[in-house]
């Protein structure tokens, strides 16, 4: 499946999520093929969006919060799925975008690509809910694999997506500074709830 297709799908069934995600090619997906959610659209260092997604899960647990991860980042700070496993928030959902590489490097293989399951690591930390979606998949089978990930009866929970390798997405405006993005996100957040307010 195509990066664009998750997050197509991701759109579709989580209007009622914060979205947070990675630096590079999820991020990107996101932006050009998402939603309107209120979104914390991540930069560097690699391996930091998981726990931006927990103390944010952990801060506002009246939220439910989405967590748009690439494969690399997660590499990059594996030992933050124990810190997750063990804070246990209960409105913290993961879908990691897995192509077995380095988009950002210029497409370079992560350690043990195609050995490794990220699934298998995220049980072995003590995850309550975990899933994987093939690369090969139908529309079908992703939409009803999202929204299980968005209806598991326990969190945190995680979906890792196969997705296909694909040209990287970078060229262009370079991405927000750290604060601009963080002011960027506070002022999203802030017309998402108030408009949630008035309308319920």
């Amino acid at each position: 499946m195509k990066r664009a297709e998750l997050a197509a799908a991701i759109a579709a069934a989580a209007p009622n999520h914060v979205i947070i995600t990675s630096l590079g090619s999820a991020g990107r997906a996101w932006r050009d093929h998402g939603g309107p959610n209120p979104t914390f659209f991540g930069s560097d260092p690699m391996g930091a969006a998981p726990g931006l997604a927990l103390g944010a899960a952990l801060a506002r647990p009246d939220l439910q919060f989405l967590l748009l991860e690439g494969d690399g980042d997660l590499v990059m700070n594996l030992g933050v799925l124990l810190a997750i496993a063990d804070a246990e928030p209960g409105n913290l959902r993961v879908i990691v975008f897995h192509n077995g590489r380095y988009e950002t490097g210029g497409g370079q293989p992560l350690a043990a690509a195609g050995r490794a399951d990220l699934g298998a690591v995220a049980l072995g930390t003590g995850w309550p809910w975990v899933r994987t979606i093939e690369r090969a998949s139908s529309g079908a089978t992703l939409r009803a694999a999202v929204e299980a990930l968005l209806a598991a009866p326990v969190a945190p929970a995680l979906l890792v997506a196969e997705v296909d390798a694909e040209d990287s997405p970078y060229g262009g405006p370079g991405e927000l500074s750290g604060v601009e993005a963080r002011v960027r996100f506070q002022e999203q957040l802030r017309n998402w709830e108030s408009r949630r307010e008035h309308a319920g």
